[in-house]
């Protein structure tokens, strides 16, 4: 019986090229270094850019709790921006019709503010008690 076995690591053109297929990896062991042209390279992850040094990107999905504000633990310390945004693949309806968050305690607590029309035809907002409405989040903070 043949061997099927097609290695994910190869050397190709002479030996001039290492080519990694789906599923393959490189592992480097304690002690190890990957190198550019003689130098070391870290392959630590970039910064997101338009972030400053020292902060964090955090996000998450919630479902209001019907209180207004529905309070999300995010895991920063401090927030300096944040959104949200409802999760629905349908067209929203008058409960919940917007969103606003407000972050300005110091224990990363991300509050979102959901509202609702008060009629049809009245555009006027009031606090909602949807305690159903799913939401994404994105927060940034340290």
């Amino acid at each position: 019986m043949a061997n099927t076995y097609t290695a994910k690591i190869r050397k190709k053109s002479n030996g001039d090229v290492i080519e990694i297929a789906s599923g393959g990896y490189i592992n480097v062991l304690s002690g190890g270094a990957i190198k550019l042209a003689g130098t070391s390279i870290s392959l630590v992850a970039a910064p997101v850019a338009g972030i400053a040094a020292g902060y964090k990107v955090a996000r998450g999905t919630a479902t209001l709790d019907g209180s207004n504000p529905t309070p999300v633990a995010t895991g920063l310390t401090t927030i300096v921006a944040a959104v949200v945004t409802q999760k629905s693949a349908v067209t929203p309806g008058d409960d919940p019709s917007a969103f606003t968050v407000d972050y300005t305690g110091s224990d990363g607590t991300l509050n979102i503010y959901a509202w609702k029309n008060t009629g049809g035809t009245d555009p006027t907002l009031v606090a909602s008690t949807n305690n159903a409405a799913t939401v994404d989040w994105v927060a940034i903070g340290t």
